[in-house]
């Protein structure tokens, strides 16, 4: 008589054939690449080198133009990317931004030995590189675009020397700052859970503003609102700065694990204002004597600093960041005292 099989060991023969059915085929055996494929394969890689070297020496803003408005090349080749990932069991390649993708999907057929395909793929590729040659040769051989342009290009230099600019074009370094003092006081661990956003994602977020100032930069004399470009140039600094926001918040939740209490708030949000004081500063002082009142503070607390952060991060403690950041807000308070004369005379 047949004994029924024991639960457990269905269960485990049940997951055992799942598995097997979402995985990936075992590979093939691998013929030995013909002449022709290896022909094949070389022409279309040296074509993609010599295309990549064209587009590089391109203009970026045409390029830029070029892609989002004649791109329909670009969403052929996606298409392209995602069957190839399908067909080869391409997982890894999945999840990466476009340009990742392309290098991930050259290197996993590489592996596979899918020469071939591989041919195929960067034939696909030169063709959508050369459709974006075209594109750029069609606007520089077009003399109405090409007087657009210079105007943008002159409008926007004068929007980034005009003076409403000059903080806000350092928004994005400064919020970078701020968010390295932040990192910088957290424990090893704290700091590891917090992540950059990636710069593709940052990239993304300012397609938008991106594009309201160049349509603006880019209209005829008579439309043209210099006040509102100057607008538009700031959102633009202020959504870039706006990138480091995920992770500060990150880190400022990580400080509630090791130590944050209402009165280290208290004291990081001094810390703070006295870095914003000093960059408001630094806009308009002479560099050199700038980072020499910054040097100095460092020179003069850093020894401090750095004995109030072992202990800290050696036993995280609301005393221990406290006394912490009070040392930092002296270092802080002498650079600011040291970088005050540098705006005298300056309006």
């Amino acid at each position: 008589m047949i004994e029924p099989l024991h639960p457990k060991l269905l269960l485990g023969s049940l997951i055992a054939l799942l598995a097997a059915c979402s995985a990936a085929p075992p590979p093939a055996p691998q013929a030995a690449p013909s002449a022709d494929a290896e022909a094949k394969l070389k022409s279309a890689s040296d074509a993609r080198g010599d295309l990549e070297k064209k587009l590089a020496a391109a203009p970026k803003d045409i390029l830029d133009d070029c892609r989002m408005r004649g791109g329909d090349c670009l969403i052929s080749l996606a298409e392209r990317r995602d069957k190839v990932i399908t067909q080869y069991y391409l997982n890894p390649c999945r999840e990466l931004e476009a340009e990742k993708q392309n290098i991930c999907i050259e290197q996993e057929l590489e592996k596979k030995g899918e020469r071939s395909e591989l041919a195929s793929f960067y034939e696909t590729e030169n063709w959508c590189s050369q459709k974006l040659l075209e594109c750029i040769s069609d606007f520089t051989n077009n003399a109405e675009q090409m007087a657009i342009r210079k105007r943008a290009q002159e409008r926007r230099a004068e929007v980034e020397v005009a003076p409403e600019s000059l903080i806000v074009q350092r928004a994005p370094e400064f919020a970078k700052e701020q968010r390295d003092f932040i990192h910088s006081i957290l424990p090893p661990k704290g700091q590891a859970e917090c992540e950059p956003m990636a710069p593709e994602v940052c990239e993304k977020k300012l397609t938008k503003p991106n594009a309201e100032l160049d349509a603006e930069l880019a209209k005829a004399p008579a439309a043209y609102d210099a006040k509102r470009a100057l607008s538009l140039y700031a959102s633009v600094q202020r959504t870039e700065a706006d990138c480091t926001a995920p992770e500060v918040r990150c880190l400022q939740d990580q400080l509630q694990q090791y130590g944050a209490a209402a009165e280290t708030d208290k004291l990081l949000k001094q810390n703070l204002s006295l870095i914003a004081q000093q960059q408001t500063i630094r806009t308009s002082a002479a560099p050199e004597p700038a980072e020499q009142c910054i040097t100095a503070g460092v020179t003069q607390f850093g020894e401090r600093i750095v004995g109030a952060y072992q202990a800290y991060a050696a036993t995280p403690s609301t005393y221990a960041l406290q006394k912490l950041l009070k040392t930092f807000v002296s270092m802080q308070q002498a650079q600011l005292w040291c970088l005050m004369p540098l705006t005298k005379g300056k309006r």
